[in-house]
């Protein structure tokens, strides 16, 4: 009997609704259910009686008078973690939250109580507003925050800090990296921003410089059809990192209306800059033809002396056929098909005669097999 006429019958049946609600086994997935899988899936549970789903409050004083002091790893998910009382945690190295409802303030205090900890991951905490980290957390070199949708982040640190990593997934990172944290974490070496914002940062100078830093990554997907968008303006950002030898930048968007070059006759600007001693490779994913990233891409080309790989990939960095672990490349559709020729024709016309013999670049098309080859120009 499918599940649609078991829940016919279950209407009509009083032995037959018992047995459904009481069943200690029950397996529900998309395919049966369809859409709005999960308001149907809770009216099931809400309806489910007999032994029920039991939850379990995991009491924290099994943690107490030092039973936890030898802890090295806590990875706790999908869960309420409200510690009432100090945990010594003297040991503890990693931990990783994911799903967990968990304020601030607690938090800080268990945070307080872990001197040794090397690595912090935060995934869909969304109990948290804003996130301190104590400066006595000297041994800390790993944070990473990913979509904890109300969190507003605060980093207290002290110079001293070891914090070599740093990953922060939310809204408003590019903001927080290019405002505050320059000065507020100066020993990192790799950063790596996940946004998503109606319009880039404009801000000109950035109050201090990434000293350190030799790997930026930047994810950004823009949430707004407004063609105003400047990546020029990363120029500011590169500029305070002097030791950089990678830039990844990352472009995701759901609109394609831009200032294309193609079809423009003004004259390309060109922002001042610093020569960059140590930048080896960039890679811009979902390059298109926008004419601010093509005068970035021109800025990168004119200020590095070092660079050795330059690529730009047009398809957003989906899987493809040619690495011979799926037979057809990511699908396209026409609109994205369109602005991916655009962009090799921008880069066959303003980039191409700027790329020096000692650069690699590496365009990336659309698969001539699995996308047609027609140009929508």
């Amino acid at each position: 009997m499918s599940f649609k006429d078991a829940a016919r019958a279950a209407c009509v049946s009083r032995a037959f609704r018992h047995s459904w609600r009481c069943h200690p086994n029950l397996i529900c997935c998309i395919g049966i259910l369809g859409s709005d899988f999960i308001n149907k899936f809770d009216r099931i549970m809400k309806n489910h009686s007999g032994i029920g789903i039991k939850s379990y409050s995991f009491p924290c004083s099994l943690l107490a008078d030092g039973r936890a002091s030898s802890m090295r790893h806590l990875y706790l998910g999908n869960c309420g973690f409200h510690p009432t009382i100090n945990l010594d945690l003297r040991n503890l190295t990693r931990l990783h939250l994911i799903n967990v409802h968990i304020t601030g303030d607690e938090l800080g205090c268990l945070l307080s109580n872990s001197h040794c900890l090397e690595q912090l991951e935060l995934m869909y905490c969304n109990g948290i507003i804003c996130l301190k980290i104590p400066s006595l957390l000297q041994c800390l070199s790993h944070l990473e925050v990913f979509d904890c949708r109300i969190l507003q982040v605060q980093l207290l640190l002290g110079e001293s800090l070891r914090m070599k990593r740093l990953s922060l997934h939310y809204p408003d990172a590019m903001y927080y990296a290019h405002a505050k944290l320059p000065s507020n974490a100066p020993n990192l070496e790799t950063l790596t921003l996940e946004c998503s914002t109606d319009k880039m940062v404009d801000t000109p100078i950035l109050p201090s410089k990434f000293l350190h830093l030799k790997c930026l990554t930047i994810d950004h997907t823009i949430i707004s059809s407004s063609p105003a968008y400047n990546y020029l303006y990363l120029v500011y950002f590169l500029d305070a990192c002097p030791s950089l030898e990678t830039f990844l930048l990352g472009i995701s968007q759901n609109h394609m209306e831009h200032d294309s070059i193609i079809g423009d006759s003004s004259h390309m600007r060109q922002m001042p800059g610093h020569r960059h001693d140590n930048l080896r490779s960039v890679e811009i994913t979902g390059f298109y033809s926008a004419k601010s990233l093509i005068e970035l891409t021109c800025y990168i080309l004119d200020n590095t002396v070092a660079l050795k790989y330059l690529t730009l990939d047009t398809t957003r960095g989906f899987f493809s056929c040619s690495t011979g672990e799926h037979d057809r490349c990511f699908p396209m559709d026409k609109i994205m098909i369109t602005e991916a020729n655009r962009a090799v024709l921008a880069i066959q016309t303003y980039i191409e005669r700027k790329v020096p013999s000692t650069v690699k670049l590496n365009v990336v098309k659309p698969c001539s097999r699995c996308h047609a080859v027609e140009s929508y120009l």
